[in-house]
C-alpha cells in the first residue's frame, strides 16, 4: 500500500505517520529517534510510502517476531487512515530545516562508496509489550481512575477494600488477588501492572478492578464506566489481536 500524496504537505503527512507509528511501538524515544531518521535517511525522498516496505525493514533492524511486525504494519495503516491535523507533530529538531508547512522536507544523505561507508551502528532490539497488555492497560485505566479519585479520600480505604475481595481466595485466585494488591499500592500504574499475560488472568484482573468500581462509584456507574472503557480500547491497533470483549 503506497500512500498517493505529493508535494510538502504530502511529506509531513508520511512524517507524521511514521512518527505516530514507532511512539506507539517503540517505549524509548531513542528508538522512536533512531528509526524515524533511518525513514528519513533511506525513504524519505520516495515519491510514495510502501507501508510493508518500512515494515520490513524495521522488523529486521529491531528483531520483530511475525506478531510484532504485524502488529508495527497495522499502526502504519491505521496512521494512514487519519487526517494530518490529528496526528502527532514530529518534534523540529528531528528535522533538517523549516519547510512551508513549519516541518522540514526530508533531504537523502549522499551516498558514499561502500569502501569508505563506516559500519553501521548497531539498533537496539525493541521494547515490545504483548497486544493483550497494550489493550488491558488502556481499559483499565479509566476505571482505575474513577476509583483512585473516591479512594483517595479515605486514607487505607482502597486497601481494605483490595483486601476485602481476596478474604475466601484460594488456589490460582489467590495468587491473581497478590497480584491486585501489588498493583493497587502502586496505584494501578501502568508500568507497575504484574506480568499476567494469559487472557484469563487479565479478565480476572478487571473482573476485579469492576468490583472494586462497584464498591468505590456504585454499580450503574461502573458499568457504563465498564462498557465506555471497552469500547475506547475497541479502538487500538490491538484490539484486531486481543479483543477488549475478552475481558468482559
Amino acid at each position: 500500500m503506497a500512500a498517493n500524496d505529493s508535494g510538502s504537505m504530502g511529506l509531513n503527512y508520511r512524517r507524521r505517520v511514521i512518527y505516530q507509528a514507532l511512539n506507539e511501538t517503540f517505549h524509548d524515544p531513542q528508538q522512536v529517534r533512531r528509526y524515524f531518521d533511518l525513514w528519513q535517511r533511506d525513504h524519505g525522498h520516495e515519491a510514495h510510502f510502501v507501508v510493508t516496505r518500512f515494515a520490513a525493514v524495521v522488523a529486521a533492524a529491531a528483531g520483530f517476531t511475525g506478531e510484532q511486525k504485524s502488529v508495527f504494519q497495522r499502526r502504519l495503516f491505521h496512521g494512514l487512515t487519519q487526517s494530518y491535523e490529528s496526528l502527532p507533530r514530529v518534534p523540529d529538531a528531528w528535522l533538517a530545516g523549516p519547510g512551508p508547512t513549519g516541518e522540514a522536507p526530508a533531504v537523502a544523505a549522499p551516498a558514499m562508496p561502500a569502501r569508505h561507508a563506516p559500519p553501521p551502528e548497531p539498533v537496539p532490539a525493541a521494547s515490545f509489550e504483548a497486544p493483550e497488555r497494550v489493550v488491558f492497560k488502556a481499559f483499565a485505566k479509566p476505571i482505575a481512575a474513577a476509583i483512585l479519585a473516591k479512594a483517595d479520600r479515605h486514607r487505607d480505604v482502597l486497601a481494605q477494600a483490595v483486601d476485602d475481595l481476596g478474604a475466601t481466595a484460594s488456589g490460582r485466585d489467590r495468587d491473581l488477588h497478590l497480584a491486585l494488591r501489588q498493583w493497587s499500592r502502586a496505584r494501578f500504574a501502568e508500568d507497575a501492572l504484574p506480568p499476567l499475560q494469559a487472557p484469563e488472568d487479565l479478565r480476572h484482573l478487571a473482573h476485579q478492578l469492576y468490583l472494586l468500581a462497584v464498591d468505590f462509584i456504585g454499580p450503574m456507574q461502573a458499568d457504563r464506566l465498564l462498557a465506555q472503557a471497552a469500547t475506547d480500547a475497541e479502538r487500538l491497533p490491538e484490539a484486531s489481536l486481543f479483543s477488549p470483549q475478552r475481558l468482559l
